[in-house]
């Protein structure tokens, strides 16, 4: 079935029927008129992406090939950096590594002919181009079934957000909870680039959410107070009663014992609570979640 096609479900790509086939995360025209940066490199990765089907084939294969470049870091294993993930029925069946050639890689093989719910994931820090996927020639092909809500989830943030050093393109946080609640998602993490600049916070309210989670983390370190503000007020804005979470940085190892990091991370956080806190009292639907207590220094 060449790709892209109307019976495969493309989700966590808020622009996709601009962009396609391009996998981009952001619309193709911004990124190119963009150029510099870690958004402009990053967005370009489908990280978050799914393709959903549920189809009655023995067996499934991906007509794939990488294209421009891959982040690059010492965490990284291959399948996190430019690996795709196969589940189906919810559950982990196989991982394949795309190359630069066009290749057909199998998910599975002789798997019976019952009716399967699949999602695949496309990978978290490596630009890819598919050109189709592969079924049993007379194998039906229906929609999936519905998420428990309509509209998807909207994660933007930095590199712990985007998911930089999880195993998998399956295991970044978004990812689990998103299996566990039966949710759609958009991640829009940058490594490094989390920032809350307004042209991308242009970008990020024209997509119809149910939430939007934003954990900007160390990215946002040089930023100010009042920058966060900014970021809340517009998108607040544009959504008058969605619900908007606010999570401060994790904890991070080295702050037990340096002090100098312990500082400024102290800083960062302070930059995050303070404008979220002067809103709260005026804004039912805008929360603070610590991240010391989602993994603090007992972690």
């Amino acid at each position: 079935i060449s790709f892209p096609d109307t019976r495969l479900v493309v989700n966590g790509l808020p622009w996709f029927e601009e962009n396609k086939p391009d996998l981009s995360r952001f619309p193709k025209i911004a990124l190119d008129e963009r150029r510099t940066g870690g958004v402009h490199s990053s967005g370009r990765m489908p990280n978050g992406a799914r393709i959903r089907l549920t189809s009655n084939t023995s067996q499934l294969s991906i007509r794939v090939q990488i294209v421009g470049k891959m982040i690059r870091g010492g965490a990284l294993s291959a399948f996190g950096s430019r690996g795709l993930d196969c589940y189906v029925d919810g559950q982990n069946w196989r991982s394949v590594l795309p190359t630069d050639e066009l290749k057909d890689l199998t998910f599975f093989e002789d798997a019976g002919n019952e009716s399967k719910e699949i999602t695949i994931y496309l990978p978290i820090t490596q630009q890819i181009r598919i050109e189709a996927i592969g079924i049993d020639k007379n194998a039906g092909i229906e929609t999936p079934p519905p998420f428990s809500l309509a509209k998807p989830v909207v994660f933007y943030g930095s590199s712990i957000c985007q998911g930089i050093g999880a195993s998998r393109p399956a295991m970044t946080y978004e990812a689990i909870l998103s299996r566990k609640l039966n949710l759609d998602y958009v991640n829009l993490g940058f490594a490094g680039a989390g920032k809350a600049e307004p042209e991308v916070v242009d970008l990020i309210k024209q997509i119809d959410a149910s939430c939007f989670v934003f954990d900007l983390a160390y990215s946002f370190r040089n930023q100010s107070p009042e920058v966060y503000g900014a970021m809340i007020d517009a998108i607040r804005k544009a959504h008058p009663n969605v619900p908007l979470i606010c999570i401060t940085p994790i904890f991070f190892t080295a702050e037990a014992y340096d002090k100098g990091l312990r500082d400024r991370k102290k800083r960062v956080r302070n930059m995050m609570q303070d404008p979220v806190r002067a809103r709260m009292s005026s804004d039912p639907n805008l929360y603070l979640v610590e991240g010391v207590d989602l993994l603090g220094a007992a972690e």
